[in-house]
């Protein structure tokens, strides 16, 4: 199945998001009753969906500040208040992945609609937006903050479809989304008729791994393979 049809290309950015979390976790990691990766990851998405659920107007730096203390808690782990803001506010120095600016980059010199769809809030996104942008500049930004739910809620998907098209003048069918995450991009979008392109991040847990019967219309291993494959079916 081409992908030239598709003119925008719906994102969630925030770069390698598992790996930052994983470096703000630290304190709680270095204690000798600490989970592996795998396990930690198994207790924290649980309580992110939760604390998303529960309030959807807070700002993701707050779910994430509430979601080191309850893991803490969940674990029977050691957490001041002063690590659990940390994290919080951790979201700008999380790393991209190193294949993304390029990429991204190369899909913009294309002439593709580049949107972000992202759970976090305007300020966290901007130290992920530097990360990134280079060269180029996202055509526009949807986040949380913005639309005040947080996915899979599909009232996101319902924002992006009416804005891009009142941004664009494109329609549902010109969008793609592309993303790792089958729990918060790639299932949801399929309730709205969204096609998706899965990138297959190594490693990755967070929404993926109980959501192995969710099947994506294209799939990946990088952003690089994915703007290479688009790029050929539109030249």
């Amino acid at each position: 199945m081409s992908l030239a049809p598709f003119k925008v290309l719906l994102f969630d950015c925030y770069g390698d998001w598992e790996t930052g979390m994983l470096e703000n976790f630290k304190p709680l990691l270095e204690q000798s009753s600490a989970p592996d990766r795998a396990k930690l990851f198994e207790v924290v998405g649980p309580i992110e969906n939760k604390t998303q659920d529960d309030d959807p107007t807070a700002l993701y730096s707050d779910v994430l500040t509430k979601v080191y203390s309850k893991t803490a808690k969940k674990l029977n782990l050691q957490a001041t208040d002063a690590q659990a803001q940390a994290y919080g506010n951790s979201v700008p120095s999380w790393p991209a992945f190193p294949d993304s600016s390029k990429a991204l980059k190369r899909l913009s010199d294309a002439g593709l609609k580049l949107v972000i769809l992202s759970n976090v809030d305007n300020k966290s996104f901007e130290g992920s937006r530097k990360r990134l942008e280079d060269g180029y500049s996202f055509d526009a930004i949807y986040t949380a903050e913005k639309i005040g739910s947080y996915k899979p809620s599909l009232r996101n998907f319902d924002y992006a479809i009416e804005n891009i098209k009142k941004d664009f003048g494109l329609e549902k069918e010109d969008i793609l989304i592309v993303a790792n995450s089958k729990y918060h991009d790639i299932q949801p979008g399929h309730k709205k008729n969204l096609k998706s392109a899965w990138i297959d991040r190594a490693k990755a847990h967070m929404g993926v791994e109980a959501y192995k019967d969710v099947k994506p219309d294209y799939q990946f291993q990088s952003m690089d393979e994915f703007a290479t494959a688009i790029i050929k079916d539109k030249s």
